[in-house]
Protein backbone atom coordinates (compact mmCIF):
# COMPACT_ATOMS: atom_id res chain seq x y z
CA UNK A 1 0.00 0.00 0.00
CA UNK A 2 2.55 2.25 0.99
CA UNK A 3 3.97 2.04 -2.95
CA UNK A 4 0.80 2.38 -4.24
CA UNK A 5 0.28 5.68 -2.35
CA UNK A 6 3.42 6.85 -3.40
CA UNK A 7 3.26 6.04 -6.77
CA UNK A 8 0.17 7.84 -7.31
CA UNK A 9 1.31 11.28 -5.15
CA UNK A 10 4.88 11.38 -6.91
CA UNK A 11 3.38 11.49 -10.31
CA UNK A 12 1.43 15.03 -9.11
CA UNK A 13 1.94 18.35 -10.17
CA UNK A 14 1.08 20.07 -7.31
CA UNK A 15 1.00 24.12 -6.07
CA UNK A 16 3.48 24.55 -3.26
CA UNK A 17 0.94 25.27 -1.01
CA UNK A 18 -0.87 21.76 -2.10
CA UNK A 19 2.35 19.86 -1.10
CA UNK A 20 2.75 21.52 1.68
CA UNK A 21 -0.52 20.34 2.87
CA UNK A 22 -0.18 16.96 1.76
CA UNK A 23 3.48 16.06 2.03
CA UNK A 24 3.26 15.61 5.90
CA UNK A 25 -0.03 13.62 5.74
CA UNK A 26 1.28 11.10 2.96
CA UNK A 27 3.42 9.11 5.01
CA UNK A 28 0.44 8.21 7.17
CA UNK A 29 -1.93 8.07 4.55
CA UNK A 30 -1.13 4.40 3.68
CA UNK A 31 -2.00 3.24 6.97
CA UNK A 32 -5.00 4.57 6.96
CA UNK A 33 -6.24 3.23 3.84
CA UNK A 34 -4.96 0.09 4.82
CA UNK A 35 -7.81 0.25 7.06
CA UNK A 36 -6.04 2.10 10.07
CA UNK A 37 -7.02 5.51 11.54
CA UNK A 38 -6.99 8.60 10.36
CA UNK A 39 -5.74 11.15 13.18
CA UNK A 40 -2.07 10.86 12.09
CA UNK A 41 -3.65 12.20 8.29
CA UNK A 42 -5.71 14.57 10.21
CA UNK A 43 -3.29 15.84 12.60
CA UNK A 44 -0.54 16.57 9.67
CA UNK A 45 -3.54 18.78 7.87
CA UNK A 46 -4.41 20.44 10.65
CA UNK A 47 -0.84 21.04 11.96
CA UNK A 48 0.33 23.03 8.69
CA UNK A 49 -3.31 25.08 8.89
CA UNK A 50 -2.12 25.80 12.53
CA UNK A 51 1.51 27.36 10.95
CA UNK A 52 -0.46 28.95 8.40
CA UNK A 53 -2.56 30.72 10.69
CA UNK A 54 0.56 31.62 12.66
CA UNK A 55 2.60 32.95 10.40
CA UNK A 56 -0.23 34.42 7.82
CA UNK A 57 1.63 33.26 4.98
CA UNK A 58 -1.54 32.16 2.82
CA UNK A 59 -5.29 32.64 3.20
CA UNK A 60 -7.41 29.86 4.94
CA UNK A 61 -9.75 29.95 1.98
CA UNK A 62 -6.39 28.98 -0.25
CA UNK A 63 -5.52 26.09 1.80
CA UNK A 64 -8.80 24.80 1.38
CA UNK A 65 -8.89 25.20 -2.31
CA UNK A 66 -5.49 23.57 -2.85
CA UNK A 67 -6.40 20.62 -0.16
CA UNK A 68 -9.16 19.71 -2.53
CA UNK A 69 -7.61 20.30 -5.89
CA UNK A 70 -4.70 17.83 -4.43
CA UNK A 71 -7.53 15.45 -2.94
CA UNK A 72 -8.93 14.95 -6.06
CA UNK A 73 -5.21 14.74 -8.17
CA UNK A 74 -4.07 11.90 -5.78
CA UNK A 75 -7.63 10.19 -6.71
CA UNK A 76 -7.23 10.56 -10.06
CA UNK A 77 -3.84 9.12 -9.82
CA UNK A 78 -4.92 6.17 -7.63
CA UNK A 79 -7.86 5.50 -10.31
CA UNK A 80 -5.19 5.71 -13.13
CA UNK A 81 -3.34 2.63 -11.68
CA UNK A 82 -6.71 0.37 -12.37
CA UNK A 83 -5.98 -2.11 -8.80
CA UNK A 84 -9.08 -2.33 -7.01
CA UNK A 85 -6.78 -1.66 -4.04
CA UNK A 86 -6.45 1.70 -5.68
CA UNK A 87 -10.19 2.20 -6.22
CA UNK A 88 -10.70 1.52 -2.61
CA UNK A 89 -7.99 3.73 -1.73
CA UNK A 90 -9.06 6.53 -3.79
CA UNK A 91 -12.70 5.85 -1.67
CA UNK A 92 -11.52 6.00 1.71
CA UNK A 93 -9.58 9.22 0.56
CA UNK A 94 -12.75 11.25 -1.02
CA UNK A 95 -14.17 10.16 2.27
CA UNK A 96 -11.85 11.87 4.26
CA UNK A 97 -12.20 14.80 2.81
CA UNK A 98 -14.99 16.75 4.42
CA UNK A 99 -13.29 16.01 7.64
CA UNK A 100 -10.03 16.99 6.82
CA UNK A 101 -11.60 20.32 5.46
CA UNK A 102 -12.80 20.97 9.00
CA UNK A 103 -9.17 20.21 10.60
CA UNK A 104 -8.03 22.53 8.17
CA UNK A 105 -10.49 25.60 9.44
CA UNK A 106 -10.11 24.61 12.85
CA UNK A 107 -6.16 24.61 12.72
CA UNK A 108 -5.70 28.01 10.81
CA UNK A 109 -8.63 29.25 13.82
CA UNK A 110 -5.87 27.99 16.30
CA UNK A 111 -2.98 29.90 14.51
CA UNK A 112 -5.09 32.76 14.29
CA UNK A 113 -6.08 32.95 18.05
CA UNK A 114 -2.52 32.55 18.80
CA UNK A 115 -1.44 35.15 16.81
CA UNK A 116 -3.88 37.50 18.25
CA UNK A 117 -2.52 36.42 21.86
CA UNK A 118 0.64 37.37 21.24
CA UNK A 119 -0.18 40.77 19.53
CA UNK A 120 -2.40 41.62 22.49
CA UNK A 121 0.51 40.38 24.91
CA UNK A 122 2.84 42.57 23.03
CA UNK A 123 0.80 45.65 23.10
CA UNK A 124 -0.21 45.10 26.59
CA UNK A 125 3.99 45.54 27.59
CA UNK A 126 4.35 48.32 25.48
CA UNK A 127 1.37 50.25 26.54
CA UNK A 128 1.70 53.25 29.41
CA UNK A 129 -2.00 51.59 30.77
CA UNK A 130 -2.83 47.90 32.16
CA UNK A 131 -5.67 46.92 29.64
CA UNK A 132 -7.42 45.12 32.28
CA UNK A 133 -7.94 47.81 34.98
CA UNK A 134 -7.67 51.11 32.50
CA UNK A 135 -5.19 52.28 35.29
CA UNK A 136 -1.58 53.63 34.50
CA UNK A 137 1.04 51.16 35.08
CA UNK A 138 3.08 51.67 38.13
CA UNK A 139 5.85 53.23 36.81
CA UNK A 140 3.47 55.26 34.64
CA UNK A 141 1.83 56.30 37.29
CA UNK A 142 4.80 57.82 38.99
CA UNK A 143 5.79 59.78 36.28
CA UNK A 144 2.24 61.16 36.04
CA UNK A 145 2.75 61.77 39.43
CA UNK A 146 5.88 63.67 39.05
CA UNK A 147 4.64 65.72 36.28
CA UNK A 148 1.02 66.84 38.05
CA UNK A 149 3.83 68.10 41.24
CA UNK A 150 5.96 69.95 39.20
CA UNK A 151 2.47 71.80 37.21
CA UNK A 152 0.78 72.14 40.35
CA UNK A 153 4.40 74.09 41.67
CA UNK A 154 4.52 76.37 38.51
CA UNK A 155 0.32 77.12 38.65
CA UNK A 156 -0.04 77.23 42.73
CA UNK A 157 -2.86 74.81 42.34
CA UNK A 158 -3.72 72.14 45.32
CA UNK A 159 -2.96 68.40 44.60
CA UNK A 160 -4.83 65.50 45.96
CA UNK A 161 -3.94 61.98 46.54
CA UNK A 162 -5.69 58.75 47.77
CA UNK A 163 -4.66 55.44 47.65
CA UNK A 164 -6.35 52.57 47.85
CA UNK A 165 -5.82 49.13 48.99
CA UNK A 166 -7.46 45.94 48.81
CA UNK A 167 -7.61 43.78 51.88
CA UNK A 168 -8.00 40.37 50.77
CA UNK A 169 -9.99 37.65 53.28
CA UNK A 170 -7.98 36.05 55.76
CA UNK A 171 -6.56 33.01 54.55
CA UNK A 172 -6.95 33.34 50.93
CA UNK A 173 -5.39 30.50 49.20
CA UNK A 174 -3.13 31.53 46.50
CA UNK A 175 -4.72 29.21 43.84
CA UNK A 176 -5.56 29.26 40.29
CA UNK A 177 -8.94 30.65 41.13
CA UNK A 178 -8.37 33.10 44.04
CA UNK A 179 -5.67 34.97 41.00
CA UNK A 180 -8.50 35.02 38.62
CA UNK A 181 -11.01 36.17 41.52
CA UNK A 182 -8.29 38.70 42.17
CA UNK A 183 -7.76 40.33 38.02
CA UNK A 184 -11.67 40.15 38.14
CA UNK A 185 -11.73 42.51 41.37
CA UNK A 186 -9.01 44.77 39.78
CA UNK A 187 -10.65 45.07 36.57
CA UNK A 188 -13.92 45.81 38.59
CA UNK A 189 -12.65 48.56 40.68
CA UNK A 190 -10.71 50.03 37.55
CA UNK A 191 -13.94 50.56 36.70
CA UNK A 192 -15.60 52.13 39.31
CA UNK A 193 -12.72 54.32 39.59
CA UNK A 194 -12.56 55.55 36.57
CA UNK A 195 -16.68 56.26 36.28
CA UNK A 196 -16.31 58.34 39.45
CA UNK A 197 -13.60 60.51 38.89
CA UNK A 198 -13.04 63.60 37.18
CA UNK A 199 -11.64 63.24 33.39
CA UNK A 200 -8.18 65.32 34.23
CA UNK A 201 -7.40 62.76 37.33
CA UNK A 202 -5.43 60.54 37.12
CA UNK A 203 -5.90 56.01 38.04
CA UNK A 204 -2.82 53.96 38.19
CA UNK A 205 -1.99 51.17 39.82
CA UNK A 206 0.60 50.18 42.50
CA UNK A 207 3.21 47.86 42.26
CA UNK A 208 1.35 45.72 45.07
CA UNK A 209 -1.85 45.99 43.26
CA UNK A 210 -3.33 48.66 45.09
CA UNK A 211 -4.82 52.00 43.38
CA UNK A 212 -3.22 55.44 43.06
CA UNK A 213 -5.30 58.45 42.61
CA UNK A 214 -3.67 61.64 41.84
CA UNK A 215 -6.51 64.67 41.92
CA UNK A 216 -5.28 68.19 40.58
CA UNK A 217 -7.28 71.09 41.69
CA UNK A 218 -8.95 70.01 44.78
CA UNK A 219 -9.67 71.15 48.17
CA UNK A 220 -9.02 69.15 51.31
CA UNK A 221 -12.67 68.72 51.78
CA UNK A 222 -13.34 67.53 48.18
CA UNK A 223 -10.91 65.01 48.64
CA UNK A 224 -12.49 63.96 51.67
CA UNK A 225 -16.16 64.01 49.88
CA UNK A 226 -14.72 61.86 46.35
CA UNK A 227 -12.87 59.34 49.11
CA UNK A 228 -16.24 58.93 50.77
CA UNK A 229 -18.22 58.58 47.94
CA UNK A 230 -15.55 56.06 46.30
CA UNK A 231 -15.74 53.95 49.06
CA UNK A 232 -19.77 53.84 48.59
CA UNK A 233 -19.40 53.16 45.01
CA UNK A 234 -17.19 49.98 45.87
CA UNK A 235 -18.78 48.73 48.41
CA UNK A 236 -22.16 49.09 46.40
CA UNK A 237 -20.21 47.44 43.51
CA UNK A 238 -18.13 44.87 45.49
CA UNK A 239 -19.51 41.43 43.81
CA UNK A 240 -18.86 37.91 46.01
CA UNK A 241 -15.41 37.52 44.57
CA UNK A 242 -14.43 41.00 46.31
CA UNK A 243 -12.17 41.75 48.85
CA UNK A 244 -13.13 42.23 52.74
CA UNK A 245 -12.43 45.76 52.60
CA UNK A 246 -11.11 48.59 51.18
CA UNK A 247 -8.25 50.58 52.73
CA UNK A 248 -8.01 54.46 51.87
CA UNK A 249 -4.67 56.41 52.38
CA UNK A 250 -5.11 60.15 51.74
CA UNK A 251 -3.01 63.10 51.32
CA UNK A 252 -3.29 66.81 50.58
CA UNK A 253 -0.99 69.71 50.06
CA UNK A 254 -2.73 73.47 49.56
CA UNK A 255 0.68 74.36 48.27
CA UNK A 256 2.74 71.65 46.77
CA UNK A 257 6.47 71.71 48.47
CA UNK A 258 7.72 68.04 48.57
CA UNK A 259 8.58 65.83 46.23
CA UNK A 260 6.47 62.67 44.41
CA UNK A 261 8.61 60.35 46.19
CA UNK A 262 7.94 61.83 49.66
CA UNK A 263 4.28 61.69 48.67
CA UNK A 264 4.54 58.50 48.15
CA UNK A 265 6.16 57.34 51.30
CA UNK A 266 3.59 59.10 53.09
CA UNK A 267 1.03 57.29 51.60
CA UNK A 268 2.83 53.93 51.96
CA UNK A 269 2.87 54.47 55.74
CA UNK A 270 -0.78 55.75 55.99
CA UNK A 271 -1.54 52.36 54.13
CA UNK A 272 0.45 50.50 56.96
CA UNK A 273 -0.60 52.15 59.99
CA UNK A 274 -4.48 51.37 58.29
CA UNK A 275 -3.71 47.38 58.15
CA UNK A 276 -2.58 47.71 61.62
CA UNK A 277 -5.45 49.67 63.51
CA UNK A 278 -8.54 48.44 60.77
CA UNK A 279 -8.89 51.60 60.13
CA UNK A 280 -10.71 52.05 56.52
CA UNK A 281 -9.34 55.78 55.97
CA UNK A 282 -6.00 57.78 57.18
CA UNK A 283 -4.76 60.76 56.17
CA UNK A 284 -1.02 61.53 56.00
Amino acid sequence: MDELILSAYGGLELSEVSRSLWEPAIPHLAFFVAGGDAAPVLAAIEGVARSAGLSQSVPVAVLLDEFAHGSRALCDGLQAQGTPEAREACRLLLGLENVALTRIASGYSAGLEETIGRLRRDAEEVSPVDLSTGALKPNEIIEQLSLEVNRCQRMELSLGLLELALEEPAGIEASSRARDDSRMVLHEVGECLHENLRRYDSVGLTSDDGFLLVLPDISRRGLAGAAERLRRELTASAGPSAPRRFLFALAHYDYVDVNAGEMLEALDQSVSRARVVHEPLTWS
